[in-house]
């Protein structure tokens, strides 16, 4: 297989590390992604992928999940906690629980086989995009009212949340940037012992992601923490405060 060329490694040229098995499947992917105007690397197995990322620092990385040494969800994890790339998780899997899985345990993106490269092309590049402004970063202030259930976003927009994603939400705040287990927030929310291969928790926190994005936050304003759980990293982009009553209440 083609190895990254010395010209593809020249500043400002995107550079997309390739995580995956097949060799045709790879090589098809890198000519079309380099025909593209991106550099371009490959790795056939996890453990190479992460050598590779550390000397070829991509900006994105395309993930294969049926890797031959690892758990290709372990590694998007791994990459999502590091925080200095993004993931796309290109594989044959489309079925919604597959999807759910791969973007709530830390994938930008999720792309189902057989691909259009060029629709992969611009999906790295609009990703790029998203990572490189800096309201993606730190978009705004949620206001939590505790007493409500509501949060209102910096556009005035309000959300009201289910008993059991505000006592996630509360959860996460009170650990103070520290890391809170699966099996503690769902006790704390869904008032049960977490059992092996339990969703529940992770269901719930995407379905608080997808709200906090709806106010304006990034997808990232919650990390999954590999092998503990979940973390908010900023708490300053959450204030206490006690809401008027909706307009039409």
């Amino acid at each position: 297989m083609q190895r990254t060329e010395k010209s593809e490694r020249t500043p400002g040229r995107l550079r997309v590390l390739i995580v995956e098995d097949t060799p045709t499947v790879a090589a098809t992917l890198q000519a079309g992604l380099h025909a593209a105007g991106l550099g371009t690397d490959i790795a056939q197995t996890g453990a190479e992928a992460l050598a590779r990322k550390a000397s070829f620092a991509p900006d994105i990385v395309l993930v294969d999940l049926g890797l031959p040494d690892m758990s290709g969800l372990d590694l998007v994890r791994s990459f999502a906690d590091a925080g200095d790339c993004g993931v796309i998780v290109v594989t044959a899997n489309g079925e919604e629980a597959a999807r759910v899985e791969g973007l709530d345990t830390g994938a930008d993106d999720y792309v189902v086989k057989p691909v259009r490269v060029r629709e992969l092309a611009a999906r790295i590049r609009a990703l790029h995009r998203r990572m490189g402004r800096p309201n993606a970063v730190r978009p705004g202030i949620v206001s939590v009212d505790r007493h409500q259930r509501l949060l209102l976003g910096a556009s005035g927009a309000r959300v009201v949340l289910t008993e059991a994603e505000f006592a996630t939400l509360e959860t996460l705040l009170d650990a103070e940037g520290a890391s809170v287990s699966r099996d503690w927030l769902s006790r704390a929310a869904l008032k049960r012992q977490l059992h092996p291969d339990d969703r529940s928790v992770d269901q719930l926190v995407l379905k608080l992601r997808r709200k906090l994005v709806a106010l304006g936050l990034s997808d990232r304003a919650i990390l999954s923490a590999r092998r503990q759980g979940y973390v908010i990293p900023d708490s300053t982009l959450f204030r206490a405060v006690e809401a008027p009553p909706a307009p039409d209440a």
